[in-house]
């Protein structure tokens, strides 16, 4: 079985390193949404940094920190105070016609729709989760299963064994959770298990007979004008509730605003103060995470009065309610809970005095056009080595035009070198997918031993040749024209020279979008090395391949992002905590599963041009 969304579970490392063996995968599973795609947009105002009494120099500082450092993987960045945008946009090829995965973000959107409940009477939180589902009680039901409340949920208190790999043998997942014993007492301790947010969305179909987002449109998505919203279906068409959904920065930022303002607004208070309030309440002092401080209802506390909402590999809102300042992040990084560089740079930026001391007018105008200007930048795809006010200069523009002119140029020239022939990989394959997106959405071991090569004017066509795993086809497949056989496995995929080449491609029942690119650079010998970045934009997850032009062979290195290796070595070296207990793993796993993590998901291979 491959790994769920989180490391969680009795046996979760046999079930890691069963993530790595190359066996075929014949049974991919379809992926169902529930989706919003006619809500109307209601936009938010823009405002610059003087109007709102902010700093543009500290956020300007902020944001070249989290573009910068290559540990925080940015994607996308939207700040606002108020109901006003300072700043919203996406590094290429994320975009907000494609929504990123939120990861554990959801959990408060699923904790909103039971304060909406709640408000209307449909449930409270003191209501046990098995009277919502009488069909599965027996004699043999365990007591502290019976004494789970909906606040024990959304505490994540529960202290049910069921996690997400228990629901994966099981269809029925409310079935799987209620059937499973707990670790001890409901509400004497915190343990993060996603499946306590997928409960609180089963509940809220059960009691509403509405899919969750149909159940939220009238009383929070319309109001707030949030639009494009998906999110990934449990076997038995409930929403997943504390995983799935891909929202957009707009989306995130307005949900951050509305819980800033205790449920008010544009003009409205959509649900009483109380229930959000509740939800702000620490419930649940924790150190699980070196940052959090406490736990409301499916909401983290941070120090100083913060709240934020958390997804791994960094899909964050972060609050100030007392300010009413709100940033939301996408990005691709290997950090699973809270603490990370990204989370702190900006709980910093919000607590530093500086950022509510802005210049006088004219000389604020100034540095938030230099700002605004250097995060343009960030969503044009470009480094920020020159935002210093030399971005928006004439000369230093056509400059890096002529140098990108001719880096491109380059690019081609050595990639028509590759067209019409085949690169065969001798002695070994590598994964055209990345390990994390086979755990979390069971694609293929998709192992490559041949590419094909066509190159056009601002494309290169690249087409994977899956390995063929019995001896006799593969001596077959050598001996003819690999471009005229049509009945091997193979995936053709289009990338840009420079740019990225949007596309959709079919993996088992499902379309998954996909953006390639390739360019040029210099390994460490001053060796030619052409990249070719493959991002699948709706996940966040991404894989680079890199191949190094010596004279007589070439070098194909694999990484991916974010880096299954270094989360994994989080969670077996300790330094991550595991369903809110920190457990020690030093010593207790084998030392060759390093030396697996290095050969699966960072390959080395070398290749000919044939």
């Amino acid at each position: 079985m491959n790994i769920p969304r989180q490391f969680y579970g009795m046996n979760y490392i046999s079930r890691l390193i069963s993530n790595f063996q190359d066996e075929e995968m014949t049974n991919i599973p379809k992926l169902c949404f529930s989706e919003i795609h006619d809500v109307t947009e209601k936009p938010l105002g823009m405002k610059e940094t003087w109007e709102l009494g902010l700093s543009a120099r500290r956020l300007s500082d902020m944001n070249k920190e989290l573009i910068e450092n290559r540990s925080v993987m940015l994607d996308g960045l939207a700040i606002a105070k108020g109901e006003n945008l300072i700043c919203k946009g996406y590094c290429p090829p994320y975009t907000e016609d494609n929504p990123h995965i939120t990861n554990s973000t959801c959990k408060t959107v699923t904790a909103i729709a039971v304060m909406f409940a709640i408000a209307e009477g449909l449930l409270s939180e003191k209501d046990q989760v098995l009277s919502f589902f009488p069909e599965y009680e027996s004699i043999l039901t365990s007591k502290y299963v019976k004494q789970i409340t909906i606040e024990h949920l959304l505490t994540m208190t529960s202290m049910s064994k069921c996690t997400e790999v228990s629901a994966m043998v099981e269809k029925d997942w409310a079935k799987a959770f209620l059937l499973t014993d707990c670790h001890g007492e409901p509400g004497t301790q915190f343990i993060y298990n996603s499946m306590n947010t997928y409960m609180l969305s089963a509940i809220v179909c059960k009691v509403t007979n509405q899919s969750l987002l149909e159940y939220l449109r009238p009383r929070l998505l319309e109001p707030l004008g949030i639009n494009h919203v998906t999110w990934e279906l449990c076997p038995k068409g409930i929403e997943r509730g504390g995983w799935g959904m891909h929202l957009s920065l707009d989306g995130m930022i307005k949900i951050g605003l509305f819980i800033a303002n205790d449920g008010f607004y544009n003009g409205r208070q959509l649900i009483d103060t109380v229930y959000i309030r509740k939800m702000k309440e620490t419930k649940v002092a924790q150190d699980v995470d070196a940052l959090a401080v406490g736990y409301g209802y499916q909401l983290w506390h941070l120090p100083d009065g913060y709240y934020m909402l958390s997804g791994m590999y960094g899909q964050h809102v972060i609050i100030d309610e007392k300010q009413k300042l709100v940033v939301a992040t996408n990005a691709h990084n290997d950090k699973m809970f809270p603490d990370s560089f990204l989370t702190r740079t900006i709980v910093d930026c919000m607590k530093d005095e500086a950022l509510y001391q802005p210049d006088k007018k004219l000389k604020e105008k100034l540095f938030y056009k230099q700002f605004i200007s250097a995060f343009q930048a960030f969503c044009d795809g470009k480094s920020l080595a020159n935002a210093d006010g030399m971005l928006s200069g004439t000369i230093y523009r056509k400059t890096k035009q002529k140098e990108d002119l001719k880096q491109l140029e380059y690019l081609q020239k050595i990639c028509s070198s590759f067209h019409k022939k085949r690169l065969h990989i001798k002695q070994g394959t590598f994964h055209l997918f990345p390990y994390m997106m086979r755990g979390m959405y069971q694609f293929p071991p998709y192992a490559v031993t041949d590419i094909l090569c066509k190159v056009s004017k601002s494309t290169m066509s690249l087409c994977f040749i899956k390995e063929i795993l019995k001896k006799e086809k593969r001596d077959a497949f050598r001996r003819t024209d690999m471009i005229s056989q049509k009945e091997y496995d193979r995936m053709t995929i289009q990338a840009g020279f420079g740019y990225y080449y949007n596309q959709t491609i079919e993996i088992g029942p499902n379309a998954v979008s996909l953006a390639a690119k390739l360019y040029h650079s210099k390994d460490e010998d001053n060796n030619d090395v052409i990249q070719l970045d493959l991002v699948f934009p709706s996940t966040g997850f991404s894989r680079r391949i890199k191949f190094f032009l010596y004279e007589e062979r070439i070098a194909i290195e694999c990484m991916e992002y974010p880096d299954m290796k270094a989360i994994v070595e989080q969670v077996v070296y300790g330094e991550t905590a595991l369903g809110g207990n920190s457990i020690d793993l030093t010593g207790k796993i084998p030392d060759g599963l390093k030396v697996l993590l290095d050969h699966k998901v960072e390959p080395c291979v070398d290749a000919i041009l044939l």
